[in-house]
Order: structure tokens, then sequence, then C-alpha cells
């Protein structure tokens, strides 16, 4: 009983060291959501999701605006979840192309990235509508208009959106860059 037990809780530890590496609210639907693995090992992807929260609300909510991700993610690899309707330059770099609501996000709309049923990394947070977008890094709206990505020494996913927005560039998770800046899609360094 004692080794199933230890085996189930790495695998879920295992499991949750997926986290978003990167996150675009570009112009029209140039939206999306990438997630990368920091482990040594590949990981099945068939129990995570993509969860939305649509101006404000609950992750409750969320796993109702949800999209089931496919496939197997490589150690060291990422993972595009993009809109349907993405430039057609980006498009080749998507894994998921869908315009499902999961994926149909704005400014003030959470996103997460769910194992299991459980919420394991976020951009936003739920509550009440934020208004046009959440501050990042000291940059007001930042989850609006907005490319993040997570910076290098990250290597895990991150619950806490306060934490992980931080208030300056010196204390935040991600970096912030105008919209549509999408040199750094398709890869991650940790």
């Amino acid at each position: 009983m004692y080794r199933l037990l230890l085996v189930l809780f790495l695998g879920l530890c295992f499991n949750q060291s997926l986290f978003i590496s990167e996150y675009s609210e570009g112009s029209s639907y140039n939206k999306y959501v990438e997630i990368y693995n920091p482990t040594s090992s590949a990981v099945d992807l068939s129990n995570f999701q993509i969860w939305k929260i649509g101006n404000g609300g609950d992750w409750e909510e969320g796993s109702g605006n949800s999209l089931d991700l496919e496939g197997s993610l490589s150690s060291g690899g990422v993972y595009v979840i993009c809109h349907s309707s993405i430039d057609e330059n980006l498009a080749s770099m998507c894994n998921i192309l869908n315009g499902s609501q999961a994926v149909n996000f704005n400014g003030d709309d959470a996103v997460g990235l769910a194992y299991n049923g459980s919420i394991i990394d976020q951009v936003g947070d739920e509550g009440d509508d934020i208004g046009d977008g959440w501050e990042v890094a000291g940059t007001s709206n930042a989850t609006k208009d907005h490319t993040l990505v997570r910076k290098s020494e990250i290597i895990s996913g991150n619950t806490n959106w306060s934490s992980s927005a931080g208030s300056n560039p010196d204390n935040s998770e991600w970096e912030v860059y105008p919209q549509n800046t999408w040199d750094f899609l398709g890869w991650h360094i940790d």
C-alpha cells in the first residue's frame, strides 16, 4: 500500500511540473497559451486541460469552459494551444488550433492549466471582473494586448496569481512584451 501511495504521490508531483510558459492576448484572434515541460521525461497530456473564466467568476466556471489537451509533451518541449483563427504564419507552431471558449480570451479572462480537475498554474485569477486586465510586473492591464513570457528561472506553476504577477519587473515571474510579440513562441529556456 505504501508503494502505491508513493507512486501516486510522485506521479501527481511529476505531472504538476508542467506550467504556462507564455500567454498572448494578441490582436484579432491571435491568442495562444504555451505550456512547458521542465521535467526529464515526456508527459502524457491526457489529464491536462486549459480552463477559462470569462469576465469574472470562479474556477468551477472555468472547468466548464475547458479544452482537453492531447498527445505527449517531450522533456524540455513546449505545447502551444491557439485560437483556430490565429495568423496563418503562427498556425504551424500550434499543437492545437481550436475556436472554443477556452481559447477565446481577453485581458479580463483568467486562463488556467488544470491537471486531473485542479488548477496547477494560471494567468489571472478568479473573483470579480478585473476590468480590462491584470497588472503584471508593474504594467497596467498587462494581460490585455500584451504577450507574457515566463522568466527562465521559473521552473513550476503558481496558483497564487498575486505572487506570480508581482508588482514590478524584479519580483514578477513574467516579462511583459507589447501585443503581437511572437519572438518567444515555440520554445522556452529554463
